[in-house]
């Protein structure tokens, strides 16, 4: 019965996000723009209204009325009757966009959407937990923030009673926004919005490249490298490490064993020569895989709309295009701010290119980006404001803190590739492209951007999203010029050659696929490795049905990426802290995150004697005790220090040695 509930939600996905296609299409007449802005815009539209008045926690209401509407308008673009009333330019109208989008004509931008969606369901319907192995958890937690339906910015489920202002997740919103649509637990958001962004951003990148290649195999070979593909590592990693996992090639630098004679040992002395520095490159291939919602996914999906944006207005010179180019400038800032320097130099970039249309380009442009701006002002206003704290900003890269030249090369050696090769084209357009992305890499390399990571991190995440997104970029753009329009027969071969490399990736992917485990297979929510276990299954399943309200558990010394601070999540509850060392990373350092975190490890250790006046106080609802460390004479003393205020709620009692599963409750006044 679950796989049959399950069949019918992905329907009513497909149906609105066909609806959502056509809706965008009656003014964007492109079914390949509009199938990726369609979403985009509907998620801005009702994000706007909800920065000012939150909807609450459920919009089945709302689902509801998007399916009927996307139902009509499915219809209506399939048969071709038209009102009696409908005439003249209206008429021609209609039938315009009918042509466009009749389902026959949508086989190939669905057929790419659905590669994308249900590649990364097979991923997630056989590895669905959402566990703290990366940052999967943290990631939840913004989704679960979002799904209150609360006045945008919203209370941060990881540190009541903060507003959650620090951290550019509109990508999370969207997430809970189709869930709340949808009316679906909020593990099973995570998992299905992972496999639609996914989905969506293949989606993108396709349609600029199936509008610039004409040959079905170029088509084919550029989507297979930017879904599976790797980075230059890909096969040479083979020969330089014993042990060649997924993570290896995107941490080569820096974290790499480089263990495997003659190839590795060597690079190993080669790579000592230079300063240490940790420069990963998590591609889009590589997250897809590791299951993270995280940001950077919007990069790309943001990327590929802006580029059909910029190739539809060169062949049709309507502003509306341009106006969404624009809007792609604003959205970056609101989902993946890293890659902001990257996009505005682009589409920079392409002004200057078109500089003789600017009257018509420059306003459509300005407009686009003002607009979604205005929209979501009122999140923006406080998100700069917090972001105003780290002091980040953009620093030439100290000599010896450059990338070692030969392991650059070798990293990043597809885009490289594809830059000399459309030097080598013989054509002007392909100088043009070919000097645009050379910038690009120039700028990852010659510039990054200071945040609180220092030492060995220095430039660590600004090489994880830059060289990634500046990978991909090129691969839609330059590969279809390389492959197709080049002058040369050898630069086409040469360029066949470097588009594939990076394809063979997907062995390293497949083989933990193959072995991995299958315990919990097609378990969406992602509870699964909770469940398992009887005193958290017990605390879970009763956490879900108490009110809504503050929660607390022991914390992890660890600080993060373990399998804690997540059952009140699930559970629909918030938490005064979460992992702390991410909320101390994503609150500027701020003392009061660590003494939180002090605090409750003095609560957990009965060292606090008025503990429930200071519980009450803090607006805290239920402590939670279900760690398998959390003896019976430690409860003596914790429940000793509790007061008249909290009750114990007693899930479980182990008789072999009396160990308790349970949590002491809030004791409210009627009506509250």
């Amino acid at each position: 019965m679950q796989y049959l509930g399950l069949a019918f939600t992905l329907g009513l996905l497909a149906a609105n996000l066909w609806g959502l296609m056509l809706i965008a299409g009656l003014y964007w007449r492109n079914r390949w723009f509009a199938l990726p802005a369609g979403p985009m815009l509907a998620v801005t539209g009702v994000y706007a209204i909800e920065c000012h008045h939150g909807l609450g926690p459920s919009l089945a209401w709302l689902g509801l009325l998007s399916t009927l509407v996307s139902a009509a308008l499915i219809a209506l673009s399939a048969v071709s009757w038209e009102p009696a009333w409908l005439a003249g330019r209206a008429a021609a109208l209609v039938r315009e966009w009918r042509s466009e989008f009749a389902p026959r004509r949508l086989i190939g931008c669905f057929g790419v959407l659905l590669a994308g969606f249900g590649y990364e369901f097979l991923w997630r319907f056989t590895s669905p937990d959402i566990d703290g192995s990366s940052e999967k958890i943290a990631d939840f937690s913004y989704i679960c923030s979002y799904f209150t339906g609360a006045t945008i910015p919203v209370p941060d489920a990881w540190l009541y009673p903060y507003l959650s202002t620090q951290y550019y997740s509109f990508q999370h919103y969207g997430a809970a926004l189709m869930g709340r649509v949808l009316a679906l637990p909020t593990g099973t958001t995570y998992n299905l919005s992972l496999c639609l962004i996914i989905g969506l951003s293949v989606a993108a990148f396709s349609g600029a490249v199936f509008l610039v290649a004409r040959r079905a195999w170029v088509r084919s070979l550029l989507v297979a490298a930017f879904l599976v593909g790797g980075t230059g590592m890909t096969l040479i990693v083979h020969l330089t490490d014993t042990d060649v996992q997924p993570w290896t090639s995107m941490r080569f630098i820096g974290s790499a064993p480089m263990d495997k004679a003659p190839v590795g040992t060597w690079m190993k002395a080669y790579q000592d020569k230079f300063t240490h520095l940790e420069l990963p490159g998590e591609i889009f291939s590589y997250v897809a895989y590791l299951g993270d919602y995280h940001a950077p996914l919007s990069g790309y999906y943001i990327m590929g709309l802006a580029a059909m944006g910029m190739i539809l207005w060169s062949r049709v010179r309507q502003a509306r295009y341009a106006f969404i180019v624009g809007c792609t400038l604003t959205w970056t800032i609101l989902s993946d701010t890293w890659v902001l320097p990257l996009m505005a130099i682009g589409v920079v970039s392409w002004l200057v290119a078109n500089y003789r249309a600017w009257r018509a380009l420059l306003p459509a442009v300005a407009g686009g980006a003002a607009l979604v701006w205005l929209l979501s002002w009122a999140y923006l206003s406080q998100f700069m404001t917090s972001a105003a704290g780290y002091n980040t900003a953009i620093r030439p890269v100290a000599w010896h803190q450059h990338t070692p030249p030969l392991l650059f090369v070798l990293f990043m050696l597809p885009t490289i590739a594809l830059i000399l090769l459309a030097f080598a084209s013989g054509r002007a357009q392909g100088l043009k492209l070919g000097l645009l992305w050379l910038g690009l890499l120039l700028f990852t390399e010659y510039f990054y951007v200071d945040d609180i990571y220092s030492g060995m991190y220095e430039r660590f995440n600004t090489t994880l999203k830059w060289w990634p997104w500046v990978s991909a970029g090129a691969l839609m753009t330059l590969g279809p010029f390389v492959l197709e329009q080049a002058r040369w027969r050898w630069v086409r071969a040469a360029g066949f050659l470097f588009c594939l490399y990076p394809c063979f990736f997907v062995v390293d992917l497949w083989r933990p696929f193959l072995g991995g485990p299958r315990d919990a297979f097609g378990k969406l929510e992602g509870t699964n490795y909770l469940v398992k276990e009887e005193f958290s299954r017990l605390m879970l399943g009763r956490l879900r049905l108490e009110r809504p309200g503050v929660v607390v558990e022991r914390p992890e010394k660890e600080g993060g990426f373990t399998n804690s601070a997540v059952i009140p999540l699930f559970a629909g509850q918030s938490m005064w802290l979460g992992w702390y060392g991410h909320e101390l990373l994503w609150r500027e350092f701020r003392e009061d995150v660590r003494r939180r975190h002090d605090r409750l490890m003095r609560l957990y250790g009965g060292e606090i004697p008025d503990a429930g006046t200071w519980l009450m106080a803090q607006g805290i609802d239920y402590v939670l005790w279900y760690r398998p460390g959390d003896t019976p004479e430690l409860w003596e003393k914790v429940n000793r220090t509790m007061g008249p205020g909290y009750l114990w709620t007693d899930i479980l009692t182990y008789p072999d040695d009396g160990r308790r599963v349970g949590f002491w409750r809030r004791i409210r006044a009627a009506g509250r």
